[in-house]
């Protein structure tokens, strides 16, 4: 058997039992010219007829080497020709210097993208094979990453496949080899001050000639068993966090601390990262280190808080693990609410306000942070609910002059991520009530007032929670 045949049979036995790409699929082809994504096409055209693929070849030039890059696209446009696929050809400018190589990366990712959804394609392939797994797996161990890391990379992650994870580089070169196929060595993968490189041109040669010559395929082997070890931690994870859920909205996710606290560490871990990763979309960001700092807070006096990547807070309040994303909050729609004269019931943002007309005020009144009473006649023109403004003052109850909000919310300790998302009640003057925390003096009955409104506030969730555990205790 010849080795395309061989290499064509390994191909679909992989992608058939992963779910790498099944019949129908639309298929962009990542092609920079390189053995790998040579070989990664015409792979793909020889399975595409089996699996009726439709198949797209894009090209990415750099603009980095002057001459090399014109020479690579030749290439690529003239495989592409002879094996007809269609070719798209982008170009992208990164800026050289210390990053060059993650900025190339993201500018690439975003031209597939617009031309997935150009084409309306459906999965972006990549050449990588059993040495990129090798190097990534070695990598991810040096910077300390956790199973994910250890995991390399994954076969199928969202629209992104990696059909030839199943092939050493030295398979590849031989079927090109065998097929009549050139490619384009890129030079710059000779440096070694890329650490990447290193580990390719000097550490793996020297671990399989002086250590154990199948060191590539052993390294592989781990990466699957963590993989498979790290989908069934997910999995249990993912129950947990069901349990534990308080509440979640766009830009905050509430768990119970009592029962967090109750998983062993490595359940911790997992639940925190995908409470992490539902307020940020970006689980590589989330490491063993932040389980630490977050379990500091569990015992913390009062409300304490740290910051993460990425912009997201967590803190401790009461009972509860807050996850909050500052950059989404800070984008939330949060236009003022005229509210009219005989309006009983608003929302604003997450809270719901309650207004009563009331003759006489009730003895023994509790004055909780939630309630207030104000004298009718001391409200100029309509009520408002907004949030903070910048040069907000008013005056808290029981002080007889103005105060910055802002140093209001800095004694009260209130964390800057919250700050835009208090709702604040005003009238066309003044602030009525900063709500939940203080109401403004000159708002405050007095003896000469005889006309009273009541307000109160609460959380959007409370009273159907409040209702739920009612529901429960009577069914139980």
């Amino acid at each position: 058997m010849s080795i395309t045949d061989q290499a064509k049979q390994k191909l679909s036995r992989y992608i058939d039992r992963l779910d790498i790409i099944v019949p129908g699929d639309k298929i962009l082809i990542a092609c920079s010219g390189g053995a790998d994504s040579i070989a990664l096409l015409y792979l793909l055209t020889l399975i595409r007829y089996d699996y009726k693929l439709s198949l797209l070849a894009i090209h990415i030039n750099h603009q980095s080497r002057p001459g090399a890059n014109e020479a690579e696209l030749e290439l690529v446009k003239n495989h592409c020709r002879e094996l007809n696929v269609p070719l798209v050809v982008r170009k992208i400018a990164p800026q050289p210097g210390t990053g060059f190589e993650s900025r190339a990366r993201e500018m690439r990712f975003h031209e597939f993208e617009q031309i997935l959804k150009l084409y309306r394609f459906n999965k972006i392939a990549l050449g990588h094979h059993k040495n990129d797994q090798a190097e990534t797996v070695l990598m991810n161990l040096l910077r300390g990453a956790g199973i994910n890391g250890m995991a390399g990379i994954k076969p199928v992650n969202n629209e992104i496949i990696h059909p030839l994870l199943t092939f050493a580089k030295t398979e590849l070169v031989e079927l090109l080899k065998e097929a009549n196929l050139v490619w384009a060595e890129d030079l710059s993968n000779q440096d070694n001050k890329y650490r990447r490189n290193y580990l390719r041109n000097d550490l793996i040669p020297r671990l399989q000639s002086e250590i154990h010559p199948e060191v590539i395929e052993k390294i592989c082997q781990q990466a699957e068993i963590s993989r498979e070890a790290e989908a069934y931690l997910r999995l249990i994870a993912q129950k947990h966090l069901k349990r534990l859920l308080i509440d979640q909205s766009q830009t905050e996710l509430r768990l119970s601390l009592d029962g967090l606290k109750k998983l062993n560490r490595l359940e911790q871990y997992y639940v925190l990262k995908l409470a992490y990763t539902a307020v940020s979309a970006n689980e590589q960001d989330f490491f063993w280190h932040n389980l630490a700092e977050i379990q500091a807070l569990y015992d913390a006096e009062g409300s304490k808080y740290i910051r993460c990547q990425n912009g997201i807070t967590v803190q401790k309040q009461y009972e509860q693990l807050i996850f909050s994303n500052e950059e989404r909050a800070r984008n939330v729609p949060s236009e003022p609410m005229l509210l009219e004269e005989d309006r009983a019931r608003a929302v604003y943002l997450d809270y719901r306000f309650t207004f009563k007309n009331i003759k006489v005020l009730p003895g023994g009144r509790d004055h909780d942070k939630a309630t207030i009473y104000v004298d009718q006649d001391k409200i100029a023109g309509a009520l408002m609910i907004r949030t903070r403004q910048p040069g907000d003052r008013f005056m808290p109850s029981g002080m007889s002059h103005l105060k910055k909000l802002k140093d209001f919310f800095i004694d009260e300790k209130i964390p800057k991520y919250e700050r835009d998302k208090i709702a604040i009640i005003c009238d066309s003057e003044k602030i009525i009530w900063v709500a939940g925390l203080r109401q403004d003096q000159r708002s405050m009955p007095d003896g000469s007032s005889v006309r009273y409104l009541q307000i109160t506030v609460e959380a959007v969730n409370e009273k159907p929670k409040r209702a739920a555990s009612r529901s429960k205790k009577q069914g139980e």
